[in-house]
């Protein structure tokens, strides 16, 4: 293969990725600002300036692209953790507390809630995401037992962790209506509970 066989090559893939993302990108801003049922593909198509057979091309049915949507928002959110681990290492539980609500509170989070919502009655969707949400409760238990450190070693981390997720989950959802006080004091009380479960 020649030179310029490879880089012309190279140029069609970064071409291809560049298409996906921008298609990805349309995909959770449109969940964010219009929720699950007005992210139709038509809409997505016309906010990533692509053709259809550019859209289908990467995502052949409306479920495999808001499944791309979750590919991504997972992929971002385990960077975010991961960069926080790689600049400060494990937190006090405060802090690891802090760090994990922010990855709840965030607008990524609220496209990815809006799927989960949505999941309730989309068949094909919640198949589909079933299978990231084993994957990613994986993924989360790894990265939060460097996040918290020490206290992950506790008897009580694994009831802590799960009570913790579960409970920023629905805050999450709560945070629409919730001012920011509310929150707050809602986080202070999730830190309160932490440090008599791992006590």
């Amino acid at each position: 293969m020649t030179d310029s066989s490879q880089a012309v090559r190279r140029t069609q893939a970064e071409r291809s990725a560049s298409t996906r993302k921008r298609i990805i990108d349309a995909t959770i801003e449109c969940l964010v600002e219009k929720g699950h049922g007005g992210t139709t593909t038509l809409e997505v198509q016309g906010r990533a300036k692509v053709s259809r057979g550019a859209l289908l091309y990467h995502f052949p049915s409306r479920a495999e692209l808001l499944v791309g949507a979750i590919d991504h928002l997972i992929e971002a959110q385990r960077r975010e953790l991961a960069g926080v681990l790689a600049t400060r290492g494990p937190l006090p539980l405060d802090g690891a507390i802090d760090t994990l609500w922010s990855g709840f509170n965030s607008f990524l989070a609220t496209a990815a809630a809006e799927l989960w919502s949505a999941a309730r009655t989309d068949v094909e969707l919640r198949a589909l995401l079933a299978r990231h949400d084993r994957a990613l409760n994986r993924e989360v238990r790894e990265l939060c037992t460097e996040l918290f450190g020490s206290s992950s070693r506790h008897l009580n981390f694994d009831l802590t962790l799960a009570t913790l997720i579960d409970a920023m989950h629905g805050a999450a959802r709560a945070s629409v209506v919730r001012s920011d006080r509310a929150m707050a004091a809602r986080v202070a009380g999730w830190k309160q509970l932490a440090h008599v479960l791992l006590s």
